[in-house]
């Protein structure tokens, strides 16, 4: 019980982190600092995670 709670919090504090990151990258693109190749290839895996984080 006490692993699964650990393993919650975890995944929570990442799903904010790949948000936090997610909004970083969408105002580099925004401001022409990385390419949309750069921004989806930063990305990807967070938006997967997310994905995944959401359905559970």
């Amino acid at each position: 019980m006490k692993y699964q709670s650990k393993s919650n919090d975890i995944e929570k504090q990442l799903a904010e982190l790949c948000t936090n990151f997610i909004n970083i990258f969408d105002k580099m693109k925004t401001n022409g600092i990385i390419t949309e190749e750069e921004y989806i290839r930063h990305t990807k895996y967070k938006k997967d995670f997310l994905k995944k984080y959401s359905v559970k």
